[in-house]
């Protein structure tokens, strides 16, 4: 089975374990190539409209990479269509022990999404890089040294899977630190120090310092939607991270069944294990929003929760921003 590894909804103001691999419906593909620094080919899937590949390309041309990036195929396809290619919880996945190593993002450009694509081409690189007498996925050998992994897996710290959280799962410790060495921001390991000046220049020595800087980029709120059939008393969770203080959460449901007479279900955000915010769907009520305003750090998810024995076909939006001061 193709195993994907993916990177979970994170906000930044902003911030992926297997799921079904499949083509963007409704999209017609555009394959794009073009060369990094040194003459490579690098090669995309474009399944979105107006897409910017160069931009693209210059990110991952400022990334430290080497032959490996003419094996992976970037997959550009409409957000909306993440979740079912990637996961609900997911902002963008790889596939790549088995197959054709891809790359599954969101169009766009922003700050947020350059971290993201570097996240997912940490997972790429991984794949190229073994670390003697350890499983895939493992990072590299000089980051698996410098980042004490052997004695935090000796303490049951991490994981190679997800059996301990996303945020414990080595591949995706070694993704955000390849990640942040280049952009300086998001760090999506609440628990764990970014990389340091120190582990930085190890790692760029060990990989190849990038030649070039990222490229300019919008800093834009991150807009997650997903939409689907909510059986009876379940729910539907999107976990986030706000990495600082000032974010702007809006979290806005439309649910079915608007004549249905009692509460069929509410929304809520959750920070912290505490309910900062929620609404109830009763009868007349098809629509709602909750717009929470200074909240972070904080470890958060949005969630709607059936509360009636039928199913409620539903849709969500989740944005996340960092507020104007």
């Amino acid at each position: 089975m193709t195993r994907v590894v993916r990177r979970r909804i994170l906000a930044a103001a902003f911030a992926a374990v297997a799921v079904a691999f499949a083509a963007a419906a409704g999209a017609d593909a555009a394959i794009v190539r073009t060369q990094d620094n040194q003459g490579r080919t690098i090669t995309f899937d474009v399944r979105a409209a107006t897409v910017d590949t160069d931009w693209y390309a210059a990110v991952l041309r400022a990334s430290a990479h080497g032959d490996e990036i003419s094996d992976v195929t970037i997959r550009i396809v409409p957000e909306a269509s993440i979740a079912g290619l990637c996961g609900d919880e997911a902002a963008a996945c790889y596939t790549g022990r088995q197959g054709t190593p891809t790359i599954i993002v969101p169009a766009g450009k922003s700050t947020s999404l350059e971290s993201i694509l570097l996240h997912e081409y940490g997972h790429h690189l991984d794949t190229f890089w073994p670390v003697a007498g350890e499983p895939e996925l493992n990072g590299t050998s000089v980051w698996w040294q410098a980042r004490g992994m052997s004695a935090l897996l000796s303490s049951h710290q991490v994981a190679f899977d997800y059996s301990l959280g996303w945020s414990h799962s080595i591949p995706e410790i070694f993704a955000e630190d390849y990640a942040y060495i280049h952009t300086g921001m998001r760090y999506g390991i609440p628990w764990l120090a970014p990389p340091d000046p120190t582990l930085k220049a190890e790692l760029f020595s060990e990989l190849g310092t990038p030649t070039s800087a990222l490229p300019a980029a919008p800093e834009v709120p991150v807009v997650i939607t997903r939409q689907g059939v909510l059986i009876p008393h379940d729910r539907r969770v999107l976990p986030f991270g706000l990495l600082g203080p000032g974010r702007r959460v809006t979290f806005t449901a439309t649910v079915s069944r608007p004549k249905r007479k009692g509460i069929r279900a509410r929304a809520q955000i959750i920070c912290d294990d505490r309910v900062v915010a929620t609404r109830a769907f009763g009868k007349g009520r098809a629509r709602g929003t909750l717009d929470v305003p200074n909240l972070g750090p904080a470890t958060c998810d949005a969630r709607l929760v059936s509360t009636v024995g039928v199913s409620l076909s539903y849709t969500l939006r989740l944005k996340l921003a960092v507020e104007s001061t």
